[in-house]
């Protein structure tokens, strides 16, 4: 907390230099002028920038930047160098003197731990003129120690995102029509579930994404591609670069609470597995004493190898890779003797090796990887939206309707094959659409240029493709397997 105030403190002094009379929401504030800032991987730097402007929420700042700058997607061609003026939210300070008493303040003054007196209600701080050189001593040293801790993540030797990293934004839903498309991150080279060729996006989670531009805009290619790594891809889904995250992502219990990412419905039930070369020799993972195992950090692979080693005390040798670093070059090179990823996506890289039947997949499967979309917390509307846009096509698949037949049931009878269609409720909304803003075909429409489940599972991994991936638990529930929707009701 006094870190904060410190930093609040210093900054605060430079803007009552230069800052004019402002009223934003009813209050009078000052004017701050802000740089650009990015982060060591050249992003944009939102949370060092709302600190230095003394803004706590998120959506908040970034709203207040966009009617500033007159553009919604004012960050995409932000550079280093560029300033903004916005309104600030630093509390401001007066100086008191040494033989000024504190119980001679004004009323409502509240007093924190190092007895630096706080008005609460007027957002205004005051101190004595002696503790100034102090605190400003203070933050001196709190840069420093910041600098080391950038040169340690330079040399790779880990950050912690912190509280800073809010994902607390505001409405999706309105940026998203306000931009007019909806912004998908996914990986570029995952044959089969998100892959560019020729300037075209592919595969299952690619369409999977296209379904939510088609339930927001009736139009599925309403939407931009932005490509993601292991390392960026929770970063872009909180500081808003992209709307929703959908790039095999499993579903965890720390990516949930501690990242504070809200997942979706599970598309994929997948489970880790191990990759080698035929010419090993070996037919199960358990054999493999002393191995060399590529693992990917900050990854769920990563743990899993590390727990299913310790389980059958196996020694081996971890070769140790960054999250951006791809497991399948250094095993192609040579640099280790397997490597243990989602089987799905040992299979998608196998059909891309040059010579795929020199290597097998190993029968462990060794952990759940339920896969699915997800977006971040704080926006129920959006999720609301995305979640069932997703058992739409679980239901769709269910009651047999797909891109080629649904005109057919425009005229079926069935009350729930009507709401699905956008004919009825029976409540107080003239249809299902209307009580998330959305036309009343989007669940029609999203099927019509989608198609349903099963459809986005054949044409992209299914036993047809290079893939060739059976069903298995990713069967809807009436079939043995694990899809199951809740009531479109």
């Amino acid at each position: 907390m006094i870190h904060k105030i410190l930093f609040s403190l210093f900054v605060s002094f430079w803007i009552l230099g230069i800052g004019q009379g402002y009223v934003l929401q009813g209050q009078e504030t000052t004017m701050v002028e802000i740089k650009a800032e990015f982060t060591i991987r050249n992003r944009l730097d939102i949370p060092a920038m709302m600190e230095k402007a003394g803004y706590k929420d998120r959506g908040e700042f970034l709203s207040v930047l966009e009617k500033i700058t007159g553009n919604y997607n004012w960050d995409r061609d932000v550079k280093k160098g560029d300033t903004f003026v916005i309104p600030s939210k630093l509390a401001p300070i007066k100086i008191i003197e040494q033989e000024k008493k504190l119980d001679e303040l004004p009323s409502g003054v509240v007093r924190n731990a190092n007895e630096i007196p706080i008005f609460g209600p007027a957002q205004t701080t005051i101190i004595r003129s002696e503790e100034l050189s102090e605190l400003r001593a203070e933050l001196e040293r709190l840069r420093k120690v910041e600098e080391i801790h950038k040169e340690k993540h330079i040399m790779g030797m880990g950050y912690r995102v912190g509280d800073e990293y809010n994902p607390y934004f505001g409405s999706t839903v309105e940026r998203i029509l306000d931009r007019g498309k909806v912004i998908c991150g996914t990986y570029n080279d995952v044959y089969g579930f998100s892959i560019k060729r020729d300037e075209v996006w592919k595969g299952f989670d690619v369409d999977i994404c296209r379904a939510f531009a088609v339930a927001m805009f009736g139009d599925k290619d309403k939407i931009d591609f932005v490509e993601v790594d292991g390392r960026t891809r929770f970063e872009m889904l909180f500081d808003g670069t992209i709307d929703i995250l959908s790039a095999t992502t499993t579903w965890t219990y720390s990516r949930n609470v501690k990242w504070k990412i809200e997942f979706l419905p599970t598309t994929f039930y997948d489970g880790q597995g191990f990759i080698v070369r035929k010419n090993l020799g070996v037919i199960s993972a358990k054999q493999l004493v002393g191995a060399r195992v590529c693992v990917q950090e900050e990854s769920t692979a990563s743990q899993n190898v590390q727990d299913f080693f310790e389980l059958w005390n196996i020694k081996y040798t971890p070769i140790n890779l960054y999250p951006d670093e791809s497991p399948e070059d250094f095993y192609i090179d040579g640099d280790c003797d397997m490597y243990g990823t989602d089987r799905s996506a040992l299979a998608s890289k196998k059909a891309t090796f040059m010579y795929p039947e020199e290597h097998i997949i190993l029968p462990e499967i060794i952990s759940k990887e339920p896969l699915g979309p997800a977006v971040k917390y704080g926006d129920q509307k959006w999720s609301d939206i995305a979640r069932w846009v997703v058992y739409v096509l679980f239901i769709a698949e269910e009651w047999e309707i797909n891109s080629q037949n649904i005109d057919s049931f425009k005229e079926n009878k069935d009350p729930k094959i009507q709401r699905f269609m956008g004919e009825r409720d029976g409540e107080d909304f003239p249809h299902l659409g209307a009580k998330l803003n959305l036309s009343s075909d989007w669940a029609y429409q999203v099927i019509r240029q989608i198609g349903n489940y099963r459809e986005i599972y054949e044409k992209n991994v299914g036993p047809k493709t290079d893939l060739g991936l059976k069903r298995g638990m990713n069967k809807l529930y009436t079939k043995g397997g694990l899809l199951y929707a809740p009531p479109l009701r």
